[in-house]
């Protein structure tokens, strides 16, 4: 940087000669010169302000960031208190449906609805009718008897009119 004239001016003292100088007295420009060009570092003032204004900005990014810091960790224990309180409820609902099952499956036993029945009255039937459907029949198809596919389950063919009229008869003049 090279020196530059103060913008301020000051006001300059009798210039006299000392003793024990060199013996040459300067002249009131040269001394007036002299001083213009030889100021004390003039961005100082300007330095400190800067340097003032640069630890005010680091001070508030720090408090902002601790500001910050603090209420992420606050969310965070938020957030634990919630997944903690999920977690018990979770728990309580397993533990209940169980208990409800168990319930269910009491209260539908075979032992529990007869029970029942014959609480209200009902008495149990002369004998016990066992009705089976007949399985699916296996039959191969005419590719199968080729050796490319296995045998498939079908369908008994569908009844005729005859069985119809059959059923009707017997179910009486109602439908």
């Amino acid at each position: 940087m090279s020196a530059q004239p103060s913008p301020r001016t000051r006001p300059t003292p009798h210039a006299t000669t000392r003793a024990g100088s060199r013996g040459v007295a300067r002249s009131e420009g040269a001394q007036e010169g002299a001083r213009a060009r030889l100021t004390v570092a003039p961005e100082v003032a300007r330095r400190r302000l800067r340097a003032r204004l640069v630890m005010w900005g680091a001070a508030l990014v720090t408090v902002a960031s601790l500001f910050t810091l603090v209420a992420f960790h606050v969310f965070a224990a938020q957030s634990a208190f919630t997944l903690e309180r999920l977690s018990k409820e979770r728990t309580n609902e397993q533990l209940r449906y169980t208990r409800l099952r168990l319930q269910v499956a009491e209260l539908s036993s075979a032992h529990t609805v007869i029970d029942a029945s014959q609480k209200m009255g009902m008495v149990p039937g002369p004998g016990v009718i066992t009705l089976s459907v007949p399985a699916a029949q296996l039959l191969h198809s005419p590719a199968a008897s080729a050796g490319t596919s296995d045998p498939v389950a079908t369908v008994p063919p569908a009844s005729t009119g005859t069985d119809y009229d059959k059923t009707k008869r017997a179910l009486g003049p109602t439908p």
